[in-house]
């Protein structure tokens, strides 16, 4: 009788353990996403009071973390980042009627993307592309970066660079269809033999690019913008 006893008080303690273990991830669930819409709306506060102030003729850079860790002052002396880091397509087409600075741009940069890839199909991220094209005035120049390769040997996340290449492609085709988007990819630049995100040039994570990584991206933005200027120019003579 005391053995039996015994063996279901064991069985409803793991069966209690097992609905605290439930409740918990599910709490911290809760806490982690309301931290991450926090995190998103905060920083989308910071850029509404910013934008009004923006000068005429900036250039404007919107994206995730990556974007969020350049300098872009070292892109162009001119220009203001709206990167958030952690973003997605989806989240760039929530927040694009807070920048009314886009109407005075002298041009805008997205490099977003690579956020989606856990969760979205390439089909409904170039879709996204799209819609954040057709979201900005036709007489402004847009920018849009490649998404960056990753090194599959170290980051986490559950993509692959064939997947990236070929988004890149898509989104790549979107800009041949309009005069004013334009398409720079600095990943040739930034992988190993083997294709990954080289070591020396991420963070440690597979990523997101160090001081080292972010030069090449920089000069690669430098060439796109001027470029695109430069075509914008001798289509108005």
């Amino acid at each position: 009788m005391k053995k039996h006893i015994a063996i279901v008080y064991i069985a409803c303690v793991h069966f209690f353990l097992g609905i605290v273990r439930r409740v918990r991830g599910k709490i911290n669930f809760v806490i982690a996403h309301t931290d991450n819409i926090s995190f998103f709306d905060v920083i989308l506060s910071y850029h509404s009071r910013m934008d009004d102030n923006v000068p005429d003729g900036t250039v404007i850079f919107i994206g995730d973390s990556i974007t969020q860790a350049l300098c872009v002052s070292a892109i162009v002396p001119v220009a203001v980042n709206y990167g958030i880091g952690g973003d997605t397509t989806f989240g760039i087409l929530r927040r694009l009627p807070t920048y009314r600075s886009i109407c005075r741009a002298s041009a805008v940069v997205f490099a977003v993307g690579v956020n989606d890839m856990n969760y979205s199909s390439n089909e409904k991220i170039l879709c996204n592309y799209l819609a954040i094209a057709e979201s900005v005035p036709n007489n402004i120049t847009v920018i849009f970066s490649a998404v960056l390769p990753i090194s599959e040997n170290v980051c986490t996340k559950d993509i692959r660079n064939d997947c990236i290449k070929a988004l890149n492609s898509g989104l790549r085709a979107i800009t041949l269809k309009f005069e004013n988007l334009f398409f720079v990819n600095a990943g040739p630049l930034l992988i190993d033999s083997q294709g990954n995100l080289a070591d020396e040039y991420h963070v440690g994570d597979g990523l997101h690019l160090n001081p080292k990584g972010n030069i090449i991206l920089i000069r690669e933005l430098q060439k796109a913008i001027e470029g695109a200027k430069q075509y914008a120019a001798l289509d108005k003579e």
